[in-house]
C-alpha cells in the first residue's frame, strides 16, 4: 500500500509541470469581464519597463588576490540577464556614469551611499557582492581489490579526488534612495574531479584558480532562484473570460509570455494593488499584494501573451488590471 502510494506521488509530482490546454470555445465576455480593478496596473507595468541595474566588478577577498573578480562579475551579468525583470547596463556606459557621478567602489566590496543617489537618473539599482571564501583540496583513495560471492575478482585503482568550494555574498542597493533593497543569503557552490594515479604522491591541486574559479562560478548560478524572485517580470491581466454555464469557470489573459521566458506550464503570481492608512502618519500608501499562484495553460500568438485559468476561490474577484508576475521554478527542495 506504502509503495503505491509513493509511486501515485511520484507521478503527481513528475505530472504536475504540465499544463492543460484551453478550449477558448467556451467562455465569453459577460458582463463580468466588463468590469476594472480599483487600482490601475502603473504605467512601468503597462509598458514593461523594466528596471535598469549595473553591476559591479565581485570583490575577492579571498587568497587569489582579485583574479575572481571580473569572471564572477561576467556570471552574474549572465544569470540577470537570463530570466530577472532586471535591464542590464552595458560595462562601457556603467564605467561612464559611474566616472561622472565620482563614484567608487572599494576593493573589499564597501558602497559610498551618499554618492549612489547621484545615478537614480540613470540607474535603479546596483549590484554588488565579494567571493568570502574559497577552499581547495585533494583526497587520495587507495586502491583496493574483493572477490565477490560468485569468485570473481574486483579490483579499483587508486584515484586522486580534487575539489573546489566557493561562498559569495551579493546585494543589491537601490540608487534612488541609497539604501539596501536585498540582502541575499550567501550562495555556495562546489565542483570536483577524479583521476587515477599511481600513488598518493602525485595526489594533489594540479591548477587551484581552475577549482576556485569554477566553484565560484557554480555558487553564483545556484543564486539564480533568488534572483528571478526579487527581481519578477511584470505584467497584468488585460481581461477576463467566463464559461457561461458556470460563473466561477473563468480564464485570464496576461501579459507575461514567451518574452519574459514563460511557457505553458510554469506558474506565475497573481497579484493585485492596495490601498493602506497609516493613522499615525496619516497617509495612505499603496502595496502590491499576492493573492495565489496560477499555471500558465498556453501563451498567445503574440509573444508577449498566455493564457491562464483562474482559481475558483478568486475566480468572482480578479478583473483587468491584476497583476502578476514570474516566480522561480523551485523544486521540492527549495532548488
Amino acid at each position: 500500500m506504502l509503495k503505491k502510494a509513493g509511486v501515485l506521488a511520484l507521478m503527481l509530482a513528475l505530472t504536475s509541470g504540465c499544463a492543460s490546454t484551453i478550449n477558448m470555445a467556451n467562455y465569453g465576455e459577460l458582463e463580468c469581464d466588463k468590469k476594472d480593478c480599483e487600482i490601475s496596473p502603473p504605467e512601468y507595468i503597462v509598458n514593461k519597463k523594466k528596471p535598469k541595474v549595473a553591476i559591479l566588478p565581485i570583490a575577492d577577498v579571498t587568497d587569489f588576490a582579485g583574479k575572481l573578480s571580473k569572471p564572477a562579475q561576467e556570471t552574474l551579468t549572465q544569470i540577470i540577464t537570463g530570466g530577472t525583470g532586471l535591464e542590464v547596463v552595458e560595462r562601457a556606459q556603467m564605467e561612464k556614469l559611474f566616472e561622472e557621478a565620482k563614484f567608487k567602489e572599494s576593493v573589499s566590496g564597501d558602497l559610498d551611499t551618499e554618492a549612489l543617489t547621484h545615478l537614480a537618473k540613470d540607474i535603479d539599482y546596483v549590484i554588488m557582492g565579494s567571493v568570502s571564501s574559497v577552499n581547495t583540496g585533494a583526497k587520495f583513495t587507495e586502491a583496493s581489490s574483493y572477490v565477490d560471492k560468485k569468485g570473481r575478482a574486483h579490483h579499483t585503482a587508486a584515484s586522486c579526488s580534487v575539489s573546489g568550494e566557493a561562498t559569495v555574498n551579493v546585494r543589491a542597493v537601490s540608487t534612488v534612495t541609497g539604501s539596501i533593497y536585498k540582502v541575499f543569503t550567501p550562495f555556495k557552490g562546489s565542483v570536483s574531479g577524479s583521476s587515477e594515479i599511481r600513488s598518493s604522491y602525485d595526489c594533489r591541486v594540479g591548477d587551484p584558480y581552475q577549482l576556485a574559479s569554477g566553484a565560484t562560478a557554480k555558487a553564483i548560478e545556484n543564486g539564480r532562484n533568488s534572483f528571478i524572485d526579487a527581481f519578477p517580470n511584470y505584467g497584468y491581466v488585460a481581461k477576463t473570460m467566463t464559461n457561461p454555464k458556470d460563473p466561477k469557470d473563468r480564464v485570464a489573459q496576461i501579459t507575461l509570455g514567451r518574452n519574459d521566458g514563460v511557457k505553458p506550464g510554469d506558474r506565475v503570481t497573481l497579484a493585485k494593488f492596495i490601498k493602506s492608512f497609516d493613522r499615525i502618519k496619516k497617509v495612505e500608501s499603496v502595496t502590491l499584494q499576492d493573492l495565489a499562484e496560477v499555471q500558465i495553460n498556453e501563451t498567445g500568438i503574440g509573444d508577449d501573451q498566455s493564457f491562464v485559468k483562474l482559481p475558483e476561490d478568486l475566480a468572482a474577484e480578479v478583473t483587468a488590471g491584476y497583476i502578476v508576475k514570474t516566480k522561480s521554478k523551485r523544486g521540492f527542495f527549495g532548488s
